[in-house]
């Protein structure tokens, strides 16, 4: 599996370098120094907009006492970081986030409930903002190939929707959780004891209908705002595209991401998407390149930023735990 993983990872790269060469390096990297470093800035920062409504989406589907909104940017920031900068290691970034989350005083178990159910809201919300760029599509040209490849990514992304719902209707969590409670017993894995109430948790949350659609209606202006992005991006390049081309080509673009999963970080699939959608959008192949090597570029800076700091923070927990553990031996010893 490792190894499939890793060819689907260098094909991707590949591809995307082939797409490049093909259009022109230095056609590309023309588009990418209109934009500049001020323009890989502006779209990193900007990039905290919707990163800070997905996190108040998740926020919302806690019960009190949760922890704070800068909290839960934190923890999505790391959750998205995982899953940008070590997507070869499967659900890397939701095993980091609940890691913080724990660390900040959660119930492992309430962390992951929160985390699955968070999951599904958001890929809910991303099937409406793909139907949202469907329906736009149709409206300016119905007869249109890229209508019908539009939809068939969008019965996909159902169908991955629909999936998912149903493992957890039909209890996968709570066959996860017996295994898990049945290693800890068997095999000594205390930690792993601490999952109990997974299943009972998931069904708490999704039972207050409140906040799950308060989340839903969050996820959505998320995928909305994120359009902004791209429209900041290719303005500095020069390509000013109105509101509705960009939630056709971001809402198909990030469908195709989706319906790709098995591919690590969608890497070569973003690159042709946007190539794709760009030549039937009227934006130039060497723009459409550019855009998504500033996304990558952005991923790059934030992931880092993440990663270093997560690290800062592990060590200084670390370190501010030995003292304590020096003096529990001390104790023991005295003990005896």
């Amino acid at each position: 599996m490792r190894a499939g993983v890793t060819i689907l990872a260098v094909l991707g790269v590949m591809t995307g370098a082939l797409l490049v060469t093909w259009h022109g390096v230095a056609a590309v990297g023309a588009a990418l120094q209109l934009a500049g470093w001020s323009g890989l800035a502006a779209i990193s920062l900007f990039h905290f907009a919707p990163l800070a409504l997905c996190a108040l989406a998740w926020r919302m589907l806690m019960r009190r006492p949760r922890a704070g909104a800068i909290d839960f940017v934190w923890f999505r920031w790391l959750r998205d970081t995982g899953g940008e900068m070590l997507g070869m290691v499967p659900a890397v970034g939701e095993v980091i986030s609940i890691r913080a989350m724990v660390g900040r005083g959660t119930e492992l178990s309430l962390a992951a409930a929160s985390t699955v159910v968070d999951l599904t809201v958001e890929i809910c919300a991303q099937l409406v903002f793909t139907l949202l760029g469907l329906g736009i599509l149709l409206v300016q040209r119905p007869v249109d190939w890229l209508v019908r490849c539009a939809s068939v990514g969008a019965l996909v992304l159902a169908a991955l929707v629909l999936g998912f719902a149903l493992a957890q209707r039909l209890g996968l969590f709570h066959a996860l959780e017996r295994i898990t409670l049945r290693l800890a017993a068997t095999q000594g894995w205390s930690a792993l004891g601490a999952l109990a109430g997974l299943h009972q948790h998931i069904r708490g949350i999704y039972d207050d209908r409140g906040a799950v659609g308060r989340a839903m209606a969050l996820h959505c202006l998320a995928w909305i705002v994120g359009i902004g992005e791209a429209g900041i991006a290719l303005a500095l390049m020069g390509v000013p595209v109105g509101i509705a081309t960009l939630i056709v080509l971001e809402s198909l673009t990030y469908a195709l991401r989706s319906a790709a999963f098995f591919v690590p970080a969608a890497a070569g699939v973003q690159e042709g998407g946007y190539v794709l959608l760009g030549a039937a959008l009227g934006i130039g192949p060497e723009f459409a390149l550019a855009l998504s090597l500033l996304k990558r570029g952005r991923e790059l800076v934030l992931g880092l930023a993440a990663l270093a700091l997560w690290q800062w923070l592990e060590g200084r927990s670390l370190w501010r735990r030995r003292p304590l553990a020096r003096r529990r031996k001390s104790i023991q010893r005295a003990d005896r």
